[in-house]
């Protein structure tokens, strides 16, 4: 039983040695004012422990005594360099210590052997002094520690912990006397003694998994924090969020942000005045944490004012803190991004708005005077003549559909497109816009009209829908250069109208098909990039397609041509098949007017 003794009272010392050791190797890297204090209370705690496990002699003793009351008296330094002692209690502190070390003199050198009950009393002033020094502060930290983020809270908590037990040892030990110098009554204090060690250790040196797990009740927040992040919103209102959750995670007084020219943009807890004083004179900051955000004009700062206890027990908020402004950092760079295409789109409205309509005006002036020279009101035209005026009548025409589409792009932009529906008839609607496109179809060109006997009745703005099924057919020849078929196919079933635009042409690559409906989006290839178009036509098709409830599809080879699908919601069908041999024949008529079109009816 003596051997365990031994063995537990050894163990506890050199327990607290390596703590003395850890936190002075601590010390010896980063060198902060109040990291020193503590580690000089601990070593020379370490220094009482490790002296007492000697043959004792009244100088060792005398040195044990001065060493354990130095360390309590530097735990009390320590919590000076947060919470400054008065000018009184700094006095009263001096004098407690000197009055303790003499009685501790007294005790190992003249009353060495005197009567034992002078001795436990002056080992009660010892103690008592000790728990004073150490005490106070303890009771301060658990108080404050409150209002600290979770695991600065939990730092603080282990050293206050650790040292109300080493007081309630000290105390048990001093007042039990005789009664609690048996083997067992010594192994359990030395082993509660020893359990403070690692307490202490985790307080100043945390391991990653024992931060991850008291940070675990404020993933939450964290969660929150970054969502927040991911909200749309302008440049100014990421930054107020930013400073208000910096604050609230890094359980700092109060935060702001700065952008790359220096200027405050964003505050939580302060006045723009007090942040910049603060940003202008480091030496007068008070507890100023600031992490750099990296933004594409420079770089930019998210500030905190720190409180009294960060630079000892907020290590993992400030590496938290970097983590999160890294985040920021983003934020900020995906608002300005999206700002500036925001601001790009608007101009890119604003510009088609005011290019159209500024041409609207002469180009119908030259439409008016192109037909007057076709019809001879100008005077006739020779042959060359009337071939130069129908070329100029097909780009006039060509130039008015783009200030169309330009138009219809700014209305859909402005929200200001307005849709007329009606019930119609698909069939009608596909046949007026192969009749649109006829004079674009070429000898190499064969256009087929693919239409039901029955009425494919739907509920549209008959003259959008026209321009779309138009632009599908216009697009076909166009990208057709070498001719072939081009099928227009009206079909209704299970509720679904289809309009089904083919050709044998050019076809779509893979890596085109992204940007195929977007605006202002055209495949180069080529063999297009001769090509002319504005890159509005399926962008607006598809727009005024959903807009009615449908949606334009593409499927392509390329090299082999291309399937363009629109479809809408059928309405209600009709019984009774519509008037289709009459119908035929006027297909049939119309079939001799533009060259290689052809329509049939399906049964």
């Amino acid at each position: 039983m003596t051997q365990a003794v031994v063995l537990a009272q050894d163990l506890t010392a050199a327990g607290f040695v390596a703590l003395g050791a850890a936190i002075g190797y601590r010390w010896y890297r980063d060198r902060g004012r109040a990291q020193g204090t503590l580690a000089v209370a601990l070593i020379a705690l370490a220094v009482a422990a490790a002296l007492s496990r000697l043959p004792p002699s009244p100088l060792l003793s005398l040195v044990v005594v001065i060493a354990f009351m130095l360390s309590g008296y530097f735990v009390l330094m320590f919590r000076n360099e947060f919470m400054p002692l008065g000018r009184t209690f700094y006095r009263a502190a001096n004098v407690l210590l000197g009055v303790s070390i003499l009685c501790g003199i007294l005790a190992v050198t003249v009353f060495q052997h005197a009567n034992p009950a002078l001795v436990t009393l002056l080992g009660l002033v010892l103690i008592t002094s000790w728990a004073i020094f150490t005490g106070e502060p303890i009771v301060r930290f658990w108080l404050a520690s409150n209002r600290r983020p979770a695991v600065q809270k939990a730092r603080m908590r282990f050293l206050s912990f650790g040292f109300a037990v080493l007081i309630a040892i000290l105390f048990i030990d001093v007042l039990g006397g005789s009664r609690l110098q048996s083997p067992t009554a010594i192994i359990v204090t030395q082993l509660l003694a020893l359990a403070v060690v690692p307490a202490i250790y985790v307080s100043l040196l945390p391991p990653s998994l024992l931060r991850r797990i008291w940070r675990m009740s404020e993933e939450d927040a964290l969660r929150a924090a970054m969502q927040d992040l991911l909200i749309f919103t302008p440049t100014r209102e990421i930054a107020d969020r930013a400073a208000f959750w910096a604050v609230r995670l890094f359980g700092a007084t109060a935060g702001f942000v700065v952008d790359a020219d220096g200027k405050v943009i964003a505050t939580s807890g302060i006045d723009r005045d007090r942040a910049t004083t603060l940003l202008s004179s480091p030496g007068r900051s008070g507890g100023i944490v600031r992490v750099p955000l990296h933004l594409a004009e420079g770089q930019g700062w998210l500030c905190v004012v720190a409180g009294d206890f960060t630079p000892v027990f907020g290590t993992d908020e400030v590496a938290q803190l970097r983590a999160y402004a890294n985040s920021v950092s983003a934020g900020l760079q995906r608002v300005t991004v999206t700002e500036r295409v925001a601001a790009v789109e608007e101009n890119k409205t604003q510009f088609l708005n005011l290019a159209s309509h500024e041409l609207r005006g002469p180009v119908t002036v030259i439409r008016g005077y192109v037909s007057m020279l076709q019809s001879g009101l100008l005077g006739q035209l020779n042959e060359r003549g009337r071939q130069a005026a129908g070329v100029m009548a097909a780009k006039v025409s060509e130039m008015n559909e783009v200030i169309e589409e330009m138009i219809e792009a700014a209305r859909l932009e402005e929200g200001g497109l307005t849709l007329r529906t009606a019930d119609a008839d698909l069939r009608e609607i596909a046949r007026s816009a192969a009749d649109a496109v006829a004079p674009l179809v070429e000898s190499r060109h064969r256009l087929v009209l693919d239409l039901p006997e029955r009425r494919v009745r739907v509920k549209v703005d008959a003259d959008r829908t026209k321009t779309i099924i138009a632009n599908l057919l216009s697009n076909a020849i166009k990208y057709s250069p070498g001719g072939g078929v081009i099928t227009c196919q009206v079909r209704s079933r299970a509720g679904v109208a289809r309009v089904t635009v083919s050709d044998e042409g050019l076809g779509i690559p893979r890596n085109g098909m992204p940007t195929l409906f977007t605006r202002f989006g055209r495949v180069i290839t080529p063999e297009t990039e001769h090509l002319k178009g504005t890159g509005l036509g399926l962008f607006l098709g598809r727009q005024l397609a959903r807009m009615q409830g449908g949606d334009i599809t593409v499927a392509s080879i390329e090299g082999k041509g291309s399937t363009f699908t629109l479809q809408l919601p059928a309405a209600s069908p009709q019984d009774g098949p519509g008037n289709g041999a009459a119908q035929a024949a006027r297909d049939r008529m119309r079939a001799g007017a533009p060259e290689g079109m052809d329509r049939r009816q399906a049964d």
